[in-house]
């Protein structure tokens, strides 16, 4: 399992910004609802809701991306109440919220069926659900997929993850709750100077890349396979002059 208190992660949390916005708005929250947003990282879906008046709770399994959160309340003059739990074991009673939110967080539960669940089981009878999902397309994903490919070759281990994106597959899973999956589709275009540079930036604070890139040093194939992945992205690169790809997402919405 990632460490995702390693790094620093508010890097990538300011480029998934706008699918946090765009979330929250397909929630079309009403005043004083409550609302959990898990896998919260530093708050971002968290402090959209609470601005929209709702009573928010975040939780995430990294301490210090909670400490994030709560500094990043203090200093926006919000009121959310961050908590430090663990996706497949929520620290909460049956029902306790009417929304559950989480950006690109539920979809890296070690058990999907098991997280989703959860999820469900802390939802109202009447609540709902929106999270956001990658789409397997595009530069990114093949750039992610070359580096998972070679360190699941270094360490032998491979593991199976759920298809998110397959609504057929989230629907198998609401099915048990008697809910309904609505799809919507989004993309986020991510920027840089270069295709050089965010692959470094993505080095020095990706918790996924700096969890990654030790057992690939010590199989001896880092530079190699780097060298695969800057390819990726320079042949994906929509601007020449600098750096631009577009990653399509879909917000999966849950509803009793």
């Amino acid at each position: 399992m990632v460490d995702w208190g390693i790094g620093r992660y508010e890097q990538t949390a300011v480029e998934l910004a706008p699918v946090a916005e765009h979330v929250v708005s397909l929630a079309e929250l009403e005043g004083g609802e409550l609302v959990i947003d898990l896998a919260t990282g530093t708050g971002n879906a968290a402090l959209l809701a609470a601005r929209a008046g709702a009573v928010v709770t975040g939780l995430d399994s990294a301490a210090r991306l909670i400490d994030v959160a709560r500094e990043r309340t203090a200093s926006e003059d919000v009121e959310a109440t961050f908590v430090v739990g663990d996706l497949e074991a929520l620290p909460f009673e049956d029902g306790s919220f009417d929304l559950a939110l989480s950006v690109f967080g539920l979809i890296f539960a070690g058990d999907a069926g098991h997280a989703f669940d959860e999820m469900m089981r802390v939802l109202r009878p009447s609540g709902r659900a929106l999270f956001s999902v990658w789409v397997p397309v595009g530069p990114i994903d093949a750039m992610v997929g070359t580096f998972g490919r070679a360190i699941a070759a270094a360490t032998g281990s491979r593991r199976d993850r759920f298809g998110w994106h397959d609504a057929d597959a989230v629907r198998e899973l609401a099915v048990g709750h008697d809910a309904q999956v609505r799809i919507h589709e989004g993309e986020l275009v991510i920027t840089g100077a270069s295709p050089e540079a965010y692959l470094e930036a993505a080095e020095r604070h990706h918790p996924m890349s700096i969890a990654g890139r030790a057992p690939l040093e010590r199989a001896g194939t880092y530079r190699e396979v780097r060298d695969q992945a800057l390819t990726v992205l320079r042949e994906g690169n929509e601007d020449p002059e600098a750096f631009r790809v577009s990653s399509p997402y879909r917000v999966i919405e849950v509803r009793r």
